[in-house]
């Protein structure tokens, strides 16, 4: 019983079969011991692992038996006849009782004989039949052959078999329901991507001067996290680098609560103007915080004016009381908006904008942000446009 309370914890249901059979295998002396999963796609239980000694192993895959299989049907029936044993078949019970009959259905009085039930264990060279049930339904058959020793099995042992079998079909319906709620996350997430890049779109659409600015804002974040990461700077992690693409794309969404009278000025805004400015970033932030699963996607939205000598806005955080995607998109945002025609300042060359960047280190800039896009510029990644929408595969 110990090793299936260690086995329990095993939550891949494939990982706990070969585990399982392993053990059956090595500590119990078998012939041969396999295990069938019932298969959706092929309406099938189908041999999914075995394990066996001098060449009786069972072949994995070739090996299935269908919903209507006489094994399959005793195990699902109402009435299991004679036979007193009801959590296990055992090969060698079921001689006395081979012209007996099992009442499979009783609404449609259907029945089998248990010597067909016998032909199949024999059919698989099964000494022993275990169900592997969750609630009411059959997930999976283990099965056993005989005891190298030739001695039949005792009733701890089956005992045992019955408990790895239950542990299976716990197993395998959690990774279903696991990959049921991960589908179900990535719905939800895709539907929420697609709305993100809207509303970017929709956000730079209300300023003529800002067309792209958000999606040009994401890839050089995008960029520049890759070269720390590159540099060993930082640990490639892919939530982080999620959240850098997204929050850095959506980084201006606050705006959208920003009148157009402010948003659109085409002169420098007035102290008042400007405090209403700054909320952006709040408003923005508390619409992406009821996103769960992307712990960082409010960092670049909510800090991205933080400057790193503390007298930024919302909060006058300093140095590395910032956090890093806040830092990021600090210097990818304020790159654009320097290179690109704005109608309250001149628009400066490539060259003279990475000057600035760098005059402002330490700062408005994190001097290791401003020291790696600069690497980056040099090495001509900005213009590569090497990532497509979410596509992170080319990070690692």
């Amino acid at each position: 019983m110990n090793a299936s309370k260690g086995m329990i914890r095993v939550k891949d249901p494939v990982i706990l079969l070969k585990i399982i059979t392993r053990y059956i295998d090595r500590k119990m002396g078998v012939t041969h011991v396999g295990v069938l999963l019932f298969d959706k796609a092929r309406h099938a239980y189908v041999l999914i692992d075995s394990k066996g000694e001098g060449g009786t192993k069972i072949p994995v895959g070739y090996v299935k038996i269908h919903p209507d299989n006489p094994i399959v049907s005793f195990f699902t029936a109402s009435d299991k006849g004679a036979l007193a044993r009801k959590e296990a078949l055992v090969y060698g019970e079921l001689e006395p009782m081979r012209n007996f009959e099992i009442l499979v259905n009783r609404k449609e009085r259907r029945a089998i004989h248990y010597e067909d039930v016998r032909m199949q264990m024999s059919y698989l060279r099964a000494a022993v039949c275990v169900p592997s049930f969750y609630k009411k339904e059959l997930i999976g058959i283990l099965i056993l052959g005989n005891k190298l020793s030739g001695e039949p099995y005792e009733e701890e042992e089956i005992n045992l078999f019955v408990t790895l079998a239950n542990d299976v079909a716990m197993a395998v319906k959690n990774a279903e329901l696991i990959q049921d709620l991960k589908h179900a996350y990535e719905k939800e997430h895709r539907l929420f991507i697609q709305t993100a890049i809207a509303l970017a779109t929709a956000i730079d659409a209300r300023d003529r001067y800002t067309h792209g600015h958000s999606e040009r804002v994401s890839h050089y974040s995008m960029v520049l996290v890759k070269e720390l990461v590159d540099a060993g700077r930082i640990e490639y992690d892919r939530e982080l680098m999620e959240a850098v693409q997204l929050s850095a794309l959506l980084h201006d969404i606050g705006k959208i609560g920003i009148r157009d009278q402010i948003l659109n000025k085409p002169a420098t805004l007035t102290p008042e103007e400007f405090e209403v400015m700054k909320t952006h970033v709040t408003i923005g932030a508390s619409i992406v915080k009821p996103v769960k699963g992307l712990t960082h996607l409010e960092d670049g939205i909510l800090y991205h004016h933080e400057r790193y000598d503390g007298q930024g806005y919302p909060f006058g955080l300093k140095g590395d009381e910032i956090p890093l995607v806040g830092r990021i998109v600090n210097v990818t945002d304020s790159y654009d908006t320097m290179i690109t025609a704005r109608a309250y300042k001149r628009t400066m060359a490539v060259e003279e904008a990475f000057e600035e960047l760098k005059r402002c280190v330490g700062t408005q800039f994190d001097p290791e942000m401003v020291e790696a896009f600069c690497r980056a510029y040099e090495k001509g990644d900005l213009t590569k446009r090497q990532y497509a929408a979410f596509d992170f595969a080319k990070l690692h």
